[in-house]
Order: C-alpha cells, then structure tokens, then sequence
C-alpha cells in the first residue's frame, strides 16, 4: 500500500481502526507465521525475513497485551529497528476515496510515550472510525517489547 486517498480498515477485540494506504504495510495470514504457542511473553506470533523474525503483539480492547488464538491475520508496518506487526481479526482494504478523513489532535497529553496513537477519524452518521497515526503506532509496538 503507498496510496494516501485509500485505508486499509482492521478491527482489534470487536472496534474498527483505520490506517493510511500511504503507510507500507504486508498482511500475512497465521499459517504463515512462527505462533508463541507458549502462552507467555507479549509477542503472539513473528514473521521470519531475511534471516530475522518481526514481532507481532495482540491488543485488547485498552490496547494491553492479550495472548489469543482466535485470529487470522497480522499487519506488518514499516519501522526501525525492523518492521512490527499488529494482530487483527479482520482486514480491509477500502476503495480509493472512502474514507473521509477529519484530522484532530487529542485533547491532553499523548497516553502512549510514542505520542498520541490517533490523528484523526472518519465519521459515518453516529459512527466514528479512529485513525491511527501509523508511526507512532509502530513506535508503541515495539516499546512492547520492552
């Protein structure tokens, strides 16, 4: 994805997100992934690269760690030191032009250290899709990692 007119839509423990097409992200299905079957740690699965393995975290509905086997996907976002990935029970890319971005800034401060997580949301009628500022997103799941 490298197009800033389209979204790749997502949903994390039952609530939809958004992120930019214009952010690279690589979507691979769990058959594909080395799973922690181990029930321990924050990483739920990595995907092995060029002789490195890229952490994939699962979020619960207050964005904590939670270890779970009911997904299918996870979303790899382009990052340093490596790419860091995002458990999610279902994606979406959105045609070109859908979504209609309100960009806002949080009221107070940021609740992650990486910043504030959203920038903006798209609202349908009385629904409102947040939108996550892609870096800062990134930057949040790798101080996961500790």
């Amino acid at each position: 994805m490298r197009d800033s007119n389209q979204y790749l839509r997502f949903s994390l423990s039952g609530a939809y997100y958004l992120i930019s097409g214009a952010v690279n992200v690589a979507i691979d299905q769990r058959d594909n992934l080395e799973i922690n079957n181990t029930g321990t740690g924050h990483v739920c699965a990595w995907r092995s690269h060029d002789g490195t393995r890229w952490p994939a975290y699962c979020l619960d509905q207050d964005f904590k760690v939670a270890q779970r086997d009911d997904w299918q996907r996870a979303m790899f976002f382009e990052a340093q030191p490596t790419p860091v990935g995002l458990i999610a029970d279902h994606v979406q890319l959105l045609p070109d032009g859908e979504a209609q971005i309100i960009p806002f800034r949080p009221l107070g401060p940021p609740v992650t250290a990486a910043g504030h997580l959203f920038s903006g949301a798209w609202v349908r009628g009385s629904q409102a899709i947040l939108v996550f500022d892609p870096k800062v997103l990134a930057t949040f799941l790798h101080n996961l990692g500790g």
